[in-house]
């Protein structure tokens, strides 16, 4: 009987590790598809991401052949949390709003404006645990936060070239990850129609906001279902995979026809109120 191929861990630019599966033919054409698969405690047996996995800082790999060259990052968007201000000078300071929730063992608090509301993501019910998402007034969903006792994937490793969008430091480190960013990145599939298909991809440009653990430049690519980033909170309790920590994402996506729609967002008095959201989720409640 011949032995079952090994599992191949790849780690994914923005910090996101998934496992790519190796049971591929000995010529390495084909490869079996996978699913992403988000894990919870309520989903022990499973756990595909290994405990010490995450006790090291990220580094971007890809899974079998070589990385293609990306095209050039953009600038990355000057900003920093609480500024208030275009780069004309000009005010755009809003009123702020705190939510604090607990999830997973993990109790935390992140501001957002006043006119936002933050809701049950997947209910619609009062907010307080489990996944969460900010509001805008007219429904339109800014961001989403879910932490999970443990997180992975199974996905096709093959990665597009990505255009970075800019960084903004967060305020509070993570008890186990330390530092974090958040992070803006896009991918172009205009040339790639087969994969937006794959990934049932709204529009030809996906921009995506996430906290992401502060593990140095940004990747020149990155796999399509996960371009974002993720965080790592300690609470001490020990799971049912005997880990103690748990994994946070928190981020926010959107769809356009060009990468020139992207950078203009990027550059949005609404993205940057979205960074400054994210990069001010810290643990603990207000």
């Amino acid at each position: 009987m011949d032995a079952p191929a090994p599992e191949v861990m790849c780690n994914q630019g923005q910090d996101a590790l998934f496992i790519c599966d190796a049971s591929h033919d000995p010529m390495g054409d084909t490869m079996r598809r996978p699913e992403e698969v988000p894990l919870s405690r309520h989903h022990p047996s499973r756990l595909r991401l290994l405990p010490a996995a995450l006790s090291v800082v990220f580094a971007l790999a890809s899974c079998g052949s070589p990385v293609p060259s990306g095209p050039a990052s953009a600038d990355p968007v000057a900003a920093s949390p609480g500024s208030g201000a275009t780069p004309d000078g000009g005010s755009t300071a809003v009123g702020l709003s705190s939510f604090s929730g607990t999830s997973e063992d993990v109790k935390y608090t992140f501001d957002h404006p006043t006119g936002w509301t933050v809701q049950d993501a997947a209910t619609g019910g009062p907010p307080g645990s489990g996944a969460v998402s900010a509001l805008a007034p007219d429904g339109t969903v800014m961001a989403s936060l879910t932490i999970l006792v443990a997180w992975g994937a199974e996905c096709p490793c093959v990665e597009r070239p990505a255009v970075h969008l800019g960084d903004m430091a967060g305020v509070a480190p993570l008890s186990k990850s330390g530092a974090f960013v958040v992070r803006s990145m896009a991918l172009d599939l205009t040339d790639f129609p087969a994969d937006r298909t794959e990934n049932q991809w709204a529009d030809n440009v996906k921009v995506v906001t996430s906290l992401s653990m502060d593990s140095g430049p940004p990747p020149a690519a990155l796999v399509p279902r996960l371009m974002y980033g993720l965080g790592l909170a300690e609470t001490g309790v020990l799971a049912s995979n005997g880990i103690t920590y748990r994994t946070v994402l928190f981020t926010a996506t959107r769809d356009f026809s060009t990468l020139a729609d992207a950078r203009a967002y990027a550059a949005s008095e609404e993205h940057r109120r979205v960074q400054e959201m994210i990069a001010s989720f810290r643990e603990g409640t207000a």
